[in-house]
């Protein structure tokens, strides 16, 4: 029996927006096999929203009450492991869906080899209006990169940079069994995307099949933000927090792929040594452009960060 596809909801006090989101939910032309939403200790009565939802819902929905929040990433990572279909599509509480989005990626997933596919997003505002824009825009993920993901060099471009949004993912339930637990620190989506991409199985479809609904609240926004308000922030950054936050990230990715292919495992101790290079530059500002220009040399720069963004970070951030 082909069971189709669950969605994995995490909610956390969302009853302003969360109607329009199960609204695209129930009018999806491929028909979601059932909703598994994870209510994290909710206070404002989204749990009665999803309640009501569950009786006129046209697939079944089953509601998981956390008694205290558990945060984002294991609110998610309950709903999906509490998932039932053959494919997981993930759900954030403010968006809105395109009635067409499980029909697209079911598609996307129809490859043998692909375990996850993702699309883009139009990013609106609190009230649905377009900004402009969408996520692939916002993130910079270029038509050279999209090009280099269709033909399986997708965990090269996510060395680089974060460029899925998890409310456009959807994945094979068997990514589920390599994917979880997900390691402390790692936003869910990077970390789905990575594993799949690390097994040459992530899919990107080039259509904004979500309204990204912005409003002030988001837990990870996709607001352009002024070149001086970017500086700023890059400036007031604690650079000896920041890389002992993201090497840890990776090398807990490194410890989960210790049996992937040889060129995974060479193109992530890259981007390991890469960092680490970075970690160890001097205190002392005007002593660390020798370091950066070894790294500028070897590429790496280009290939595992920002480039000119990150070179600025190390060369002026205390």
């Amino acid at each position: 029996m082909n069971k189709g596809f669950s969605i994995a909801l995490a909610a956390f006090n969302g009853a302003r927006h969360l109607p329009e989101l199960l609204g695209s939910l129930a009018a999806q032309r491929l028909t979601p096999f059932e909703l598994v939403a994870s209510d994290d200790a909710s206070d404002d009565g989204t749990a009665a929203l999803l309640e009501a939802f569950a009786a006129r819902a046209p697939f079944p929905v089953r509601l998981l009450r956390q008694p205290q929040r558990l945060g984002v990433e294991e609110n998610f990572s309950r709903a999906v492991a509490a998932c039932t279909g053959d494919c997981i599509a993930l759900a954030d509480q403010d968006d809105v869906w395109r009635a067409d989005k499980l029909e697209i990626l079911a598609q996307a997933l129809t490859a043998p080899a692909v375990l996850a596919a993702f699309s883009d997003a139009e990013v609106v505002d609190a009230n649905l209006a377009p900004l402009g824009y969408t996520m692939w825009q916002r993130v910079r993920f270029t038509p050279r990169e999209q090009a280099r993901l269709a033909q399986g060099d997708g965990f090269a471009v996510l060395l680089k940079h974060r460029i899925v949004t998890g409310a456009t993912l959807a994945f094979k339930v068997s990514l589920r069994s390599t994917a979880l637990p997900i390691p402390a620190g790692w936003p869910h989506d990077a970390w789905l995307a990575l594993m799949a991409a690390a097994q040459g199985g992530l899919a990107a479809v080039p259509e904004p099949l979500i309204s990204y609904r912005q409003h002030g609240g988001n837990v990870v926004g996709a607001l352009r933000k002024p070149l001086a308000q970017e500086a700023g922030d890059a400036l007031a950054l604690d650079r000896a927090a920041w890389y002992r936050d993201e090497l840890k990230q990776w090398r807990a990715l490194g410890a989960r792929l210790e049996t992937s292919s040889a060129d995974v495992r060479t193109a992530l101790a890259e981007k390991i040594g890469h960092l680490e290079v970075r970690a160890g530059l001097p205190a002392a500002r005007w002593r660390r452009l020798p370091g950066v220009l070894r790294e500028v040399a070897a590429g790496r720069y280009a290939r595992y960060a920002r480039n000119w963004g990150s070179i600025a970070l190390d060369l002026l951030v205390r």
